[in-house]
């Protein structure tokens, strides 16, 4: 039985991130889901959706107006019409020269007309006159497979599958057929949150003695953190409440690893006589992977692999700052890697938005946002920090700032680090797509 950590200083956290990586299993799960599912909203995609057809699988025409020939209008003659296409329908196979047909927005351009005039620019008259000058061949449609040619990827596997990316896949085919697209298995998530001093959310704390408890914030804060498929996407197993007591903690955790890929407990991991978790783990052969990190806060953390490598547990620290920063911090990662995520989070540098007290030993996190100075600078503000059991703190929150360790305070200008709560479109560093 390994107990790699057990009694060692706290490591760093990229080498607690590079542990947690290590168990993603070389070959994740895959399911299938079908691609008019709302349930596939947020998931990821296991293999790309590529394109059935040209795309727009016709010359389209982009304006109402009238169809017609350049040549023909080189004399200044007017166009008899010789019909009609509404968007949808069917288009003459051949237009006799020196005519034109009035067309809709969206409908199919015959291939012996090439361009369309809109009506702003003729007299609507029947034969048409074309006020405009110097037509070009092209004018007001877009060209058969100028979007995408068939067999073309229209959304990258890996892609979280948002709105856009649905409506790109079920116009690219992906629901003729089976309708059935590839995604990476979300993560199965146990939580287990410990401590006599825990109530339910809805305990009144009107008893003797409840003076001193507190209502358990910290489930509810991780189920919902969790199941949001956009940061997390995990699907949750079980998420339950156990006492002090190191009969029911064993029957508990035992549950929660029973058919879980991940167990997050909260609570119990320091090193108290009522901190059951790391020797629950230990007795069943788990190894140990982290005992603690250089972070502030979440100094706690710590992490085991069952024997058989297929489930990781983890101990977040109780204080709901310091669980909320953990699951950011170091947990994140682990999310992303296992769900395929292609372009994960990523922490960007950014301009300190006022004077901020760091720690002196440990990196320090702060729940922070994002503001625009009015010289049009984003730069990262941190509220007051009044420590890790400070949940309100959290409210109103959009990412996490690193500060470097200094014996002091951190300069606002100063450069630091930001990670978003939920992905960050906006702070890609280069142009990407399929």
């Amino acid at each position: 039985m390994s107990r790699r950590g057990e009694g060692a200083p706290p490591i760093e956290v990229e080498a607690a991130i590079a542990r947690l990586l290590e168990t993603i299993p070389a070959k994740r799960p895959e399911v299938t889901m079908r691609v008019t599912d709302d349930d596939l909203l947020g998931r990821v995609l296991a293999e790309p959706i590529h394109a059935d057809r040209d795309h727009p699988p016709f010359d389209r025409a982009t304006m109402d107006g009238y169809a017609v020939r350049t040549a023909d209008l080189a004399t200044g003659a007017r166009l008899p019409v010789l019909g009609s296409i509404p968007a949808g329908g069917a288009m003459p196979e051949d237009v006799a020269a020196g005519g034109c047909v009035s067309i809709a927005t969206g409908a199919a351009v015959p291939e012996s007309l090439d361009a369309v005039v809109e009506h702003e620019a003729t007299d609507r008259g029947d034969p048409l006159a074309v006020a405009a000058k110097d037509v070009r061949e092209g004018r007001n449609i877009h060209r058969r497979g100028a979007d995408a040619k068939a067999g073309d990827v229209l959304v990258p596997r890996g892609t979280r599958v948002d709105a856009a990316a649905r409506a790109v896949a079920i116009a690219g085919g992906a629901a003729v057929g089976t309708g059935l697209v590839s995604i990476r298995r979300p993560p199965r998530v146990a939580i287990v949150t410990t401590g006599d001093e825990l109530r339910p959310a809805d305990d009144p704390l009107d008893r003797d003695g409840d003076a001193v408890r507190i209502r358990d914030s910290n489930r509810p804060l991780l189920v919902d953190l969790i199941a949001d498929r956009w940061t997390f996407g995990g699907s949750l197993t079980r998420a339950r409440h156990v006492t002090d007591e190191p009969a029911a903690t064993a029957r508990e955790l035992d549950a929660a690893a029973d058919d879980a890929d991940l167990v997050v407990t909260v609570g119990g991991v320091s090193a108290g006589t009522l901190d059951l978790v790391p020797g629950h783990w230990s007795e069943r052969g788990w190894k140990t992977l982290v005992r603690g990190v250089r972070m502030q806060p979440g100094k706690p953390f710590s992490a085991w692999l069952a024997p058989d490598g297929r489930t990781l547990a983890v101990g977040l620290p109780g204080n709901p700052v310091s669980a909320f920063a953990c699951l950011h911090v170091l947990l994140r990662p682990w999310f992303d890697a296992f769900r395929g995520v292609e372009e994960p989070a990523a922490w960007r540098p950014m301009p300190l938005h006022t004077t901020t007290r760091a720690n002196p030993r440990r990196p320090a996190f702060r729940p922070a946002n994002l503001v625009i100075t009015s010289d049009g600078i984003v730069e990262v503000a941190i509220p007051g920090w009044r420590g890790s059991g400070d949940l309100p703190h959290l409210v109103g929150t959009t990412g996490f700032a690193r500060l470097p360790v200094v014996d002091g305070e951190v300069p606002a200008g100063t450069p630091v680090e930001f990670l978003p709560h939920r992905g960050d479109p906006l702070l890609r560093t280069e142009a990407t797509g399929p």
